[in-house]
């Protein structure tokens, strides 16, 4: 009886190991999380169960969902939940930067290298899109404010598609529906390096810092935040157009 009880319990912690991690993360490094989640479990046994969204829309997921491990946001968005409490009991790292900008669908692309220029590709263009702000978009909060210091707002909103997200933004512009796209350039460089206009000139530049933070001390958990910081890992940011924080 007591063999049996003792294969039981082993039985169950096993089980409980052999579950997923969930993850959720901002869309903005949805390729380099997918690849190393699959070689993390090719290596390790353990899948990593991926939820990729805005960075806000992430961040609400994970603090709704007790049984997730992971969530991927931006450094701002982590250290401002920390100090409300809305997150506990875990631990945070810098992953990667990105950059906001601009993609367009267009063969010939606008030149957006001073903001005289910016301000004339957005009234020229005749459809643009960008990630809804109220869905807690990083680059969508800063493009809304963008457009009002250019004056422009009216105008630039009267021809915009509110996307749910970059990766919905980028489908728009690849598929001809908008002429711009508004998003992070790694959004662009994983949907269609071809379509890259540039990032944001001058005072607009807005350059974005992402952090993961880890629920708990589960060792399996911190390997894969290993995997991530590795040289691997800061490669496969590289080739999706993010920069590795050292």
């Amino acid at each position: 009886m007591k063999t049996l009880v003792s294969i039981w319990i082993l039985a169950f912690s096993l089980g409980a190991q052999a579950q997923p991690m969930k993850l959720y993360a901002a869309a903005g490094v949805k390729l380099p999380v997918q690849a190393l989640a699959q070689r993390f479990e090719a290596d390790s046994g353990r899948r990593v169960e991926l939820d990729f969204d805005t960075a806000g829309a992430a961040q609400d997921k994970f603090q709704k969902d007790p049984q997730a491990i992971f969530l991927i946001t931006t450094e701002e968005r982590l250290v401002a939940a920390q100090a409300a409490g809305q997150i506990s009991g875990g631990h945070m790292w810098l992953l990667a930067d990105t950059v906001a900008g601009i993609a367009s669908s267009k063969p010939t692309k606008p030149k957006v290298d001073s903001v005289d220029d910016l301000r004339r590709a957005l009234l020229t263009a005749k459809t643009i899109a960008f990630s809804d702000p109220a869905r807690g978009a990083t680059v969508g909060k800063h493009f809304a404010a963008m457009i009002r210091k250019l004056g422009i707002e009216s105008e630039v909103l009267g021809k915009a598609t509110l996307a749910r997200d970059g990766v919905e933004t980028m489908k728009l512009v690849q598929s001809g529906a908008v002429e711009l796209g508004i998003t992070q350039l790694s959004e662009v460089v994983q949907a269609d390096a071809a379509t890259l206009v540039g990032p944001f000139p001058g005072e607009f530049d807005l350059f974005t810092r992402y952090a993961i933070w880890v629920r708990g001390t589960d060792p399996v958990a911190q390997s894969f935040v290993t995997l991530l910081r590795s040289e691997a890992g800061g490669s496969s940011f590289k080739a999706n157009g993010l920069r590795p924080v050292p």
